[in-house]
């Protein structure tokens, strides 16, 4: 996870461009301390994410979820990893920018969601294929009510099917999408002209902008990560999807015993 500074602006690169930026627990953590690294940097005034020409960030790494085999290990990885990664983005103090190249899938569109800003390439893609192995986009499912509206986060949690930039925008998962050799420059003048504010300003206005994030949204967050690590993770639809990613098939899903029927 690499941390470098042009001027007010700080720019943090995901590590790991050979698995497309996936993120095991090392990324978590490293997103989490490089945020509060540039926020807490009077200098900073705002901040842009990046990924590589194939990917943005493909997510979670789906190799730590085979080594979490109890509720207390997922919620151990989830809540004591995941959630304060989000949470950092969502509490630095300053503003996160998403420069969205190539894929951005699962945790990463997650990113890009809670980001203040993102501009995306024309050939960059969302996808959250969670329910295709068995668990669901946790964080994305939590705070569609505060970032998305409703048929725009049904679209991309319930049906996981992948969203070219057009859609995205649509969507409002992104604000701009510009020529895809052009988005680190537009994400860069966006940070520039926000750096144009005082510092004091700009961080008080994050604030209030993402009050109920803060608020509501991170409890939100909190307690679908608890029920995806105390329920899903742990069930045998999570073991099929899993395994089947692993080799590379199509996963064969229990039917449910019944249906729910409207009372």
């Amino acid at each position: 996870m690499d941390l470098r500074r042009q001027g007010p602006v700080a720019h943090i690169t995901f590590g790991r461009p050979e698995k497309l930026h996936a993120m095991d627990a090392a990324g978590w953590t490293g997103l989490a301390a490089r945020l509060g690294e540039a926020g807490a940097d009077p200098q900073v005034r705002a901040v842009v994410l990046h990924g590589s020409p194939r990917a943005f960030c493909a997510g979670n790494d789906i190799g730590e979820f085979f080594r979490l085999t109890t509720p207390q290990e997922a919620r151990d990885y989830f809540i004591g990893l995941v959630l304060p990664a989000i949470r950092a983005v969502v509490e630095c103090e300053v503003p996160v920018i998403a420069a969205v190249r190539g894929r951005a899938i699962g945790g990463g569109a997650e990113i890009v969601q809670v980001s203040d800003l993102a501009v995306a390439g024309t050939d960059a893609t969302f996808r959250l294929p969670e329910a295709r192995i068995g668990v669901w986009p946790t964080v994305f499912a939590a705070l569609a009510p505060y970032t998305l509206a409703h048929k725009h986060g049904g679209l991309l949690t319930l049906t996981t099917r992948q969203l070219d930039a057009a859609a995205a925008l649509r969507c409002a998962l992104v604000h701009d999408v510009v020529d895809d050799e052009d988005v680190d420059k537009a994400a860069q003048d966006l940070a520039e002209t926000i750096a144009e504010g005082s510092r004091d300003a700009i961080r008080h206005t994050k604030r209030f902008t993402t009050a109920r994030l803060r608020t509501d949204g991170m409890a939100a967050v909190h307690d679908a990560l608890a029920a995806l690590a105390d329920d899903t993770l742990t069930g045998p639809d999570a073991a099929e999807g899993t395994r089947a990613f692993r080799e590379r098939r199509t996963p064969s899903f229990a039917v449910a015993p019944h249906s729910v029927r409207n009372q």
